[in-house]
């Protein structure tokens, strides 16, 4: 044994160190700084100006270290904004004047075109970190947490990181846009070139050439000349593909081959933004975590903006961290949220187009004022005054165009509002028919469709024999709740309102992900409170019209006080639903329901049931069902063909109690949907 007690000594060492190895380190910040340069480069070199980097620990992620000159930075301020900014050190050319090919040269006025070397910001901002205590990760692959005893976790590794501030640049959210929706790449590609003749002005921002081939993409050339034998030439592509640089490198060649006298290539740029018009998916790590530069969306929208617009949010964080603040940016303002969509919409769709808007714009008007709107800093009134220098064609297209898709992606709440409001308008002015056809039109499609697929929603029907099977037990069971209202209409009446309120708080609480039960039912009840007894008179006519009703007495007794009472009951329950629950959803549905007591009862009815129930309804069974709606339309067709077909013959035979009978008609017809639909809703995940 004595022999072999070396070997054994050395396997437990061997074990012990594996074991060590994957103990991951724990090391703790002041301030991590995920992703460098970029955002967090500038950002840092605000801090030495209020003393901010004096005695903390500074963690580093994804470092990325330059040698090379592969970027630059153009913007336009004034002398004052460039100061404030303090990147008047590093400011390598600028210029005063502008000129696109084929238009006159302009002045800036009081902007001035400033020219940064991105190898000079990486440069300035390494010698402020290398005085300073600073630890750097190379791993990019972690994993963020929230809040840990004050401070923010990050596990790489082989550490485990502890920041009390995080400043996040590596956030790479990928926008998702929906089908209205524009995602683009801005993609560049530049070349710096010495000449060995003077050829250039640089005293100019010499060209914004928008006559280069487009190639089903919105294509645009810079001259951007340093010196009169030195010059960048940049290629930007606008599209939805992602750009090969063989293909930039390829036209570029081409101009430099036009200038007609040798050159000396001195360096070389790339690079690509994502553009989009959809939301882009941040995370919230917690309330010290700032995510900044492209994770803040700060530059989404164009490279000419991107670097002025992360300099300006580095003062807005340097004023935070100055004063102990939490991090809070101005919001944007709203009109360019909505300019976004559609000023995208034309190089999207209509790329060959794109320069066009550009150049019509840079002729029409004065460039500074052209560059104002870009930095967002102009009003409403100077807006529309840009927008009507836009070719009108496209731009009107473009703006319908957006306008319709915005329609089309509202909420289903904003369907039943909206048209509530609308007709409300109409009646004012003896159009209510109007109302009336598309609700007609509603009930016929919607309304009747989703209670006309009861038979792919229960247990899977295979032969002829089982969908016959299935509809007779299905008529047998209205009939046996007509006999009710025929031998115990009071007893019906109060089975149909209990049905009825549990299966709309059902369908409104599973669309809205609520929790179902009490409330569910609750919130029905609510429903029909606001739709029935705030249409109190009209109420008491449709119930006189049902044989042998004795409620109906009931509510022709009711007093004045005891009505407000009760809808004061009604109203508050709604609006403590909504609070309890904290949802808007509660809260819209049953103030648009409040508004709906202007109109009729049946019109507030069918805004209900068309614009919204059926509609919940109509999505679950899309996904329950996993069939498209042209499919389930289709399906649903013989079953309500034969329902339109009951309800339209009722004035045949029901004479002046065409409402009463319709009433019953209608619960009797639905009390075998609602049980269908609990038991769908149900297995439904």
């Amino acid at each position: 044994m004595f022999l072999y007690q070396p070997f054994f000594i050395a396997l437990a060492y061997q074990k012990s160190m594996k074991e060590s190895a994957t103990i991951k380190k724990s090391i703790k910040f002041d301030f991590l700084f995920a992703g460098f340069p970029d955002a967090n480069g500038l950002l840092i070199l605000k801090l030495p100006s209020n003393d901010l980097l004096e005695g903390k620990s500074i963690g580093v992620l994804k470092p990325d270290s330059k040698i090379t000159k592969d970027r630059t930075f153009c913007f336009w301020h004034t002398e004052n904004e460039i100061s404030k900014l303090t990147f008047k050190t590093f400011v390598s050319y600028s210029w005063d004047y502008f000129e696109i090919e084929g238009i006159s040269k302009q002045q800036f006025k009081q902007l001035h075109f400033f020219h940064v070397m991105g190898i000079e910001e990486y440069n300035k901002t390494k010698n402020i970190l290398d005085n300073h205590e600073v630890a750097n990760f190379a791993s990019i692959l972690f994993e963020r947490l929230g809040t840990i005893s004050n401070h923010h976790e990050i596990i790489l590794e082989n550490e485990t990181l502890h920041g009390s501030r995080v400043f996040d640049s590596l956030q790479l959210s990928q926008a998702t846009p929906k089908k209205n929706q524009s995602h683009l790449f801005q993609s560049l590609y530049g070349c710096g070139i010495k000449t060995t003749t003077k050829l250039f002005d640089a005293s100019v921002i010499e060209t914004i050439d928008f006559n280069v081939p487009q190639n089903n993409f919105t294509q645009l050339r810079f001259v951007i000349p340093f010196k009169e034998d030195s010059v960048l030439e940049e290629l930007t592509r606008f599209g939805y593909q992602k750009s090969a640089s063989e293909d930039l490198h390829l036209m570029m060649n081409n101009y430099l081959k036009e200038l007609g006298v040798s050159f000396e290539i001195l360096e070389l740029e790339r690079g690509m933004i994502p553009i989009s018009s959809a939301k882009m998916s941040i995370d919230n790590f917690g309330k010290n975590w700032v995510n900044v530069g492209v994770s803040a969306e700060i530059q989404k929208c164009a490279t000419i903006n991107a670097f002025s617009a992360m300099a300006e949010d580095a003062l807005v964080q340097n004023e935070a961290l100055k004063n102990d603040q939490l991090s809070k940016r101005n919001s944007k303002k709203e009109q360019f949220i909505f300019y976004n969509p559609f000023m995208l919409k034309i190089p999207d769709e209509k790329p060959e187009c794109g320069n066009k808007k550009h150049e019509t714009l840079f002729k029409k008007l004065p460039v500074t004022k052209v560059f104002s709107f870009l930095q967002k800093k102009t009003n409403v009134f100077a807006e529309l005054s840009i927008f009507i220098k836009l070719p009108k064609s496209l731009f009107i297209k473009a703006t319908v165009n957006d306008f319709l898709n915005r329609c089309i992606s509202l909420p289903v709440l904003a369907w039943p509002f909206l048209f509530t409001i609308m007709t409300i308008v109409l009646s004012q002015n003896n159009y209510e028919n109007i109302s009336f056809s598309v609700l007609t039109l509603g009930f016929l499609s919607v309304g009747l469709s989703h209670g006309a697929l009861d038979h792919l929603t229960a247990n899977k029907i295979i032969h002829k024999k089982q969908l016959f099977y299935f509809v007779i037990s299905y008529l047998l069971k209205s009939a046996i709740f007509g006999l009710v209202w025929l031998f115990l209409p009071d007893t019906a009446m109060l089975i149909f309102i209990a049905y009825s309120a549990w299966h709309f708080g059902q369908a409104d609480f599973k669309e809205w992900d609520l929790p179902q039960g009490w409330q569910s039912f609750l919130w029905g009840l609510i429903v029909l409170g606001v739709i029935l007894f705030f249409h109190f008179e009209e109420l008491k006519w449709i119930l006189q019209q049902i044989p042998n009703l004795e409620c109906a007495n009931i509510l022709n007794k009711m007093s004045e006080i005891q009505l407000l009472s009760f809808q004061a009951l009604i109203v508050v329950s709604g609006f403590c639903m909504a609070a309890f629950n904290k949802s808007k959803y509660i809260l819209f549905t049953f103030i648009y329901l409040l508004l709906s007591s202007m109109l009729p009862l049946l019109v507030s009815f069918g805004i209900y049931f068309v614009g919204q129930h059926s509609i919940h309804g109509w999505r679950q069974l899309l996904i329950g069902l996993n069939e498209r709606s042209s499919r389930l339309w289709l399906k649903s067709l013989p079953f309500s063909i034969g329902g339109a077909c009951i309800i339209f013959y009722i004035p045949f035979f029901a004479g002046s109690n065409y409402f009463g009978t319709f009433f019953i008609l209608l619960s009797c017809l639905s009390i075998p949907h609602v049980f269908s639909m609990h038991s769908f809703y149900s297995k439904l995940k």
